[in-house]
């Protein structure tokens, strides 16, 4: 490899990468307005700290009291109802000093709180195998360019955060401390659907993650009881369950990126959201029972192929951490655009071969597959313009595939 190639392909990944940035910028641009009026998800958060800041945490999980707690800070003339937040208990800690602020500011103070974070998980990341080879800067660019960081960010969500517990739990990984690994990845918890699936298949190779994350867990589940007393758990996954069934999160297969998604897509099947089979627990429906035993064929077949190339062992740590990244978002029920931020390690590592990798061997096949995960312009097409989120599937599964077949590494040491 000469320097004038790699030089020349960096300079070639840089224009790309900030032509993205600005079209997430002129998407800033456009909804503003919307942002200034409590459109965004951080209204969940901002509720969540209000009602834990005035000592109502009993009415931490009343669509009533969150509806009523909104209507004095944001205007949003389309929503008749809460836009409900839905995470543990112990998150909404984090956003009781915000909510002392009007919400404007505290939306900007969160944003600028993402944006350090980001930088520190851009950092962490820099510091494994094949990214360092990138320039900061590079990878500077990549992790604003990502689409789903930037939405993330606009909408105020917490993925930034569940990104540098990521980051964290990785470089320890990495660094063989596997119990610490664990322990930054407990912090995940405040995704739990998308956490969970993810280190017990870390652990199949490093079972000693599982002592530093049950131990955070649990001083994590003590947080709740002592926010909601000992019903708290309890009355967390009954809200969560209830959200689901009634359809408050106002998303369906439509938008999600997995199996799920893909299979509701088939022509004649239907699947079933919780409100269908409680109204008809016994007989939902042939369309409903088919897709139903797709999604769980599919996903064990899924799981089941990332957890047999996990234990071939001789994988890289980071090359365990994107195969199982990208199955628990094909496998996951309730996944949206902002979760793929899981992928900005994956996105990465790609990225650096890519720019350091001859031309003969930075194949089309990377090359495509790194156009799709940063082309800003087919997220907003897919998610936007035409609401099918979910044939992005298509190219997660394309990504699993390709994945698996990649050749097995140098073993590195036990």
């Amino acid at each position: 490899m000469s320097y004038d190639f790699a030089a020349r392909r960096n300079s070639l990944v840089t224009a790309f990468l900030s032509a993205m940035i600005c079209c997430n910028l002129v998407l800033l641009y456009k909804l503003l307005p919307a942002l200034r009026n409590g459109y965004q998800d951080f209204t969940i958060y901002y509720t969540a700290g209000r009602l834990l800041g005035d000592g109502r945490a009993a009415d931490l999980y009343n669509l009533r009291a969150q509806y009523e707690t909104q209507l004095r800070f944001a205007h949003v003339p389309i929503r008749q109802a809460a836009l409900p937040y839905n995470h543990p208990p112990f998150e909404a800690v984090l956003f009781v000093p915000l909510a002392r602020l009007e919400y404007w500011p505290a939306y900007l103070s969160w944003s600028a709180i993402n944006l350090i974070m980001l930088a520190a998980s851009a950092m962490l990341l820099r510091r494994l195998p094949k990214i360092r080879e990138l320039p900061a800067a590079t990878v500077g660019l990549a992790c604003l360019a990502f689409f789903p960081v930037a939405i993330g960010l606009l909408q105020g969500q917490d993925i930034i955060f569940l990104l540098l517990m990521l980051a964290l739990g990785l470089t320890s990984l990495e660094g063989g401390k596997d119990a610490a690994a664990g322990a930054w990845l407990a912090g995940g918890l405040i995704r739990p659907h998308m956490i969970v699936p993810l280190v017990l298949m870390l652990a199949v190779r490093r079972r000693r993650v599982l002592i530093g994350f049950v131990a955070v867990a649990l001083v994590l589940g003590g947080i709740t009881v002592m926010i909601m007393g000992w019903g708290g758990p309890l009355a967390y996954l009954n809200f969560v369950l209830h959200v689901e069934k009634t359809g408050a999160g106002g998303f369906g297969p439509q938008a999600v990126p997995n199996l799920r998604g893909l299979v509701d897509d088939l022509p004649g099947i239907h699947v079933p959201d919780l409100h269908e089979w409680a109204a008809n627990p016994v007989r939902p429906g042939i369309p409903s029972l088919i897709a139903t035993v797709l999604i769980a064929v599919s996903s064990f077949a899924v799981l089941g192929l990332a957890v047999w190339r996990i234990l071939r062992g001789n994988d890289s740590v980071i090359y365990c951490f994107c195969l199982a990244a990208v199955a628990t978002i094909l496998i996951s029920f309730h996944a949206l655009l902002y979760d793929l931020t899981m992928l900005i390690p994956l996105a990465l590592f790609m990225l650096a071969g890519f720019v350091s990798e001859k031309p003969i061997d930075a194949g089309w096949e990377r090359a495509l597959l790194l156009l799709f995960l940063f082309c800003a312009p087919l997220y907003m097409y897919l998610q936007l313009d035409v609401d099918r989120f979910y044939r992005f599937v298509l190219i997660l599964l394309w990504l699993f595939w390709r994945l698996l077949r990649t050749k097995t590494p140098v073993a590195e040491p036990a």
